[in-house]
């Protein structure tokens, strides 16, 4: 591959590198001629995770048997206009390209492509032993690809034969050479202390207030606002500014918004009409709900004979995340596993799944490539519901097949002790353990959950916030997702990802205060988002989603059982057995499904 031709293979060849493929020329240049090369080339390796006779080369053939119907379609018009040579015609088209690879390295390629036993290997990490053998031009283009990521480390690829069958078993994970390097941030546990008495709601609500608002101050393009007090105080009409949380909020008969914000000093009432140019204003306002922070600006006429006055704004804002937020990342090529409502103890519990996973960890399955991810695994964090619990639902003895709790405890810690001992498990409380239901929720009392501490497994409570190699994961259990969902005209149990993007958007992992989620009033409020995670997880509604916003992966990790009859009542179809992995080095996410495996 010659220089100038190296800015279009490049980023191409970059995530296959990072992902252990090796992709051939022809494969190269028909990936590099779709019209979205780096999108296609995620779905190929996703794709291709799932073979399972999969041996690390991308090939026409291997690209032939994937299930993705744009991928093959994409394939089906480009074979109509040029189909992939052999031999010759490949070696042809190498020529003509001036490609600068070594003569082995060619003969090879179109080896691959008569399916003659001969097949070259890419290899990621054997670095300096076999460096100089690769020709000049080669390393040019391998030192362009190390430039453009900032999360690969300087290797360079090396060729060689395909290794033996009794050698491509072997299980070396990489995260076994890197010591635990993990630090607990926030967990409320021991720090939530309350009588339920007026002044904790008191003292929890001004808190709540305190937080968001220097928050809301925090944007730059809000230190305009004041105290709503002032507002009243004018006799004149003016144009002001105020922060505050939503009291009440409707439509009118003539479909404009009225709102009464309310901050320590005070209530205004704020009109937005329906016809705004600005019509995202009244997007965010049909996706707003009580107790929300918000930022209004406009005209204050104050009221005549004894009436109060009312703000006319055509201008609102939420808290949100910064579209420039960049997340830290490791140093180190290890990852994260995300997991949640195992629900041990439940007949409908998928142990066979549960075992496939493990068996996984244990790099007992799969093909090379899956090997190498399971690898670079160092922590998992258990979101919630490890136990399905006694009584949490009207009923729910009959789902039961384990019906003592420290017996579920002994399951759990029986399978867990599985996962390879270099595997760092953080176990965070959910609504199905033996703890109180309102959050924030301390971890589970040693009483219960002794064994799993004697396995070296980290109990700690809801949420919680977690720094794993400089990445920071905000660990919520989700217990507010059904109540947005209900809210906010939109979202959807099954779309769990849109309803995490409107909880950073408010900054609150439970916006609204008096719904079926449970508060606990404590004089701090430990729901607020003060800090931008790196990651995002949440579980709950057992229905498996991968996002982004604004930079920051979302993560609801879905579970590990099938669909109970108190699920069925919420309209919920659970998605077991789908494992999230995102890479601490680049934050790039890979779900594993092992209904497949």
């Amino acid at each position: 591959m010659n220089e100038v031709n190296s800015d279009k293979y490049s980023p191409i060849l970059k995530k296959f590198v990072e992902s252990g493929i090796n992709v051939t020329p022809l494969v190269l240049d028909f990936i590099s001629s779709l019209n979205n090369p780096l999108g296609f080339s995620d779905r190929i390796i996703r794709e291709i995770s799932f073979l399972p006779k999969f041996n690390g080369h991308l090939t026409k053939h291997i690209l032939k048997t994937i299930s993705n119907d744009e991928i093959q379609k994409a394939l089906k018009r480009l074979l109509m206009k040029e189909e992939f040579s052999l031999s010759e015609d490949v070696s042809n088209k190498l020529n003509n390209k001036k490609t600068n690879l070594d003569d082995s390295y060619i003969r090879s390629e179109i080896n691959k492509e008569v399916q003659k036993p001969t097949i070259p290997t890419i290899e990621l990490r054997e670095v300096k032993a076999e460096i100089k053998q690769t020709k000049e031009s080669n390393s040019k283009v391998i030192s362009n690809l190390n430039k453009s990521s900032k999360h690969l480390e300087k290797e360079e690829l090396k060729i060689k034969p395909t290794e033996s069958a009794k050698s491509s078993l072997v299980y070396k994970p990489i995260a076994k050479e890197f010591s635990f390097e993990y630090e607990v941030l926030q967990d409320p546990t021991g720090k939530i202390h309350t009588n339920g008495d007026y002044d904790d709601f008191y003292e929890l609500t001004i808190d709540k207030f305190n937080q968001l608002s220097k928050l809301m101050k925090n944007r730059g393009d809000t230190l305009s606002a004041t105290n709503i007090n002032n507002v009243l105080r004018n006799t004149k009409s003016q144009e002001i500014a105020v922060i505050g949380m939503v009291n009440e909020i409707r439509k009118t008969k003539k479909g404009n918004y009225f709102l009464t914000l309310e901050d320590i000093t005070g209530k205004i009432n704020v009109i937005i009409r329906k016809d705004l140019e600005d019509q995202e204003i009244i997007k965010t306002l049909e996706k707003t709900i009580m107790d929300q922070m918000l930022f209004v600006d406009g005209t204050y006429n104050p009221g005549e004979k004894g009436k109060k006055g009312i703000m006319f704004s055509n201008n609102l804002k939420k808290i949100d995340i910064p579209g420039d937020f960049q997340p830290e990342v490791s140093p180190d090529p290890l990852s994260i596993t995300l997991i949640s409502d195992t629900h041990i103890g439940s007949k409908e519990f998928e142990e066979i799944l549960w075992n496939r996973f493990v068996k996984f960890l244990n790099g007992k399955i799969g093909n090379k490539n899956l090997r190498e991810i399971a690898g670079k695994i160092k922590y998992i964090v258990i979101n919630g519901d490890l136990i399905d619990g006694i009584g949490i639902y009207p009923n729910q003895e009959e789902d039961l097949i384990i019906k003592d709790l420290y017996h579920q405890y002994e399951k759990a810690s029986e399978l867990l002790s599985e996962i390879p001992e270099y595997i760092k498990i953080f176990y965070s409380s959910g609504n199905h353990e033996p703890v109180r239901n309102a959050i924030p929720r301390p971890a589970v009392p040693k009483k219960y959950v002794e064994p799993l501490i004697n396995n070296g497994i980290k109990c700690i409570g809801n949420p919680a916030v977690i720094k794993t190699h400089n990445v920071k994961t905000l660990v919520f259990h989700g217990d507010s997702l059904i109540d947005m969902n209900q809210l906010i005209p939109g979202l959807d149990n099954n779309k769990p990802i849109d309803t995490m993007k409107e909880l950073l958007i408010c900054r609150h992992l439970a916006p609204i205060y008096g719904k079926k989620t449970q508060i606990a009033p404590v004089n701090k409020d430990w729901l607020v988002i003060d800090k931008i995670p790196d990651i995002f997880h949440t579980g709950h509604v057992h229905i498996f989603g991968m996002g982004e916003y604004n930079h920051v992966p979302l993560v609801n990790s879905g579970c590990f059982q099938s669909q109970t009859d108190f699920m069925k009542s919420f309209g919920i179809q659970p998605t077991p057995g789908i494992v999230p992995i995102i890479n601490l080095d680049t934050l790039e996410p890979r779900p594993i499904d092992f209904k497949n495996h």
